[in-house]
């Protein structure tokens, strides 16, 4: 399918240019504001970026409807290790990272916000997962995916609403507000959609 092939590239793409910055393990090179009084606080942040990449790399799987009908039994390893290596891990870290940034209180609140909704719809899918709730526990893994994604789509928002005469802390905390709020959205939108009828086979007597 071409938009699985489009979100595989969108989410491997991004987690390679994104954990690229982070590799040499130098503070200097964090987007976000590091406490330099303390040591602990860019490790921290560094273990939940790294998450944060399996989470994202994996994204595109788990919404892969081909790949879940074929292969159920590698859908649901990868949906553990997308859930307890990737969302779990990554989300924790994010609130002492979001309360601890130096970027400005805007920017901390919009970062708890797209935590809060990454915690809620991951869990809830784990959950109805585990329930064998099946048409639950898609429509909670779409809104997980969506929140994993949209720290991708904040990236480029970001630049625009700088190019747009923003400073950075004012640009990033827009642009993770309209990143989250439009990938929301557009999940609901999707699962609120009139399905469209398929046509009857034609018999050919």
């Amino acid at each position: 399918m071409t938009w699985v092939a489009c979100l595989a590239v969108y989410c491997v793409g991004f987690a390679a240019f994104g954990i690229s910055r982070y590799l040499t393990l130098d503070p200097s090179t964090s987007r976000l504001g590091i406490r330099t009084d303390l040591p602990w606080h860019y490790p921290l942040f560094v273990i939940h970026i790294y998450t944060a990449v399996v989470a994202i790399v994996l994204a595109w799987v788990q919404v892969w409807p081909w790949y879940r009908a074929r292969r159920p039994r590698t859908h649901r390893v990868l949906g553990r290790v997308y859930f307890f290596a990737g969302v779990f891990p990554s989300a924790a870290l994010a609130i002492p990272d979001s309360l601890l940034t130096t970027s400005g209180p805007d920017v901390a609140v919009a970062l708890l916000f797209m935590d809060a909704c990454w915690i809620v719809t991951g869990v809830s899918g784990y959950l109805t997962g585990r329930r064998r709730k099946y048409g639950e526990h898609r429509k909670w893994m779409l809104r997980n995916v969506a929140m994993t994604t949209s720290t991708v789509t904040l990236r480029p928002l970001n630049a625009i609403f700088v190019a747009f005469g923003l400073n950075y802390e004012q640009a990033y905390a827009t642009a993770t507000w309209a990143a989250v709020i439009g990938h929301l959205l557009f999940v609901e939108w999707y699962l609120l959609r009139p399905k469209r009828k398929r046509r009857p086979v034609p018999n050919p007597r």
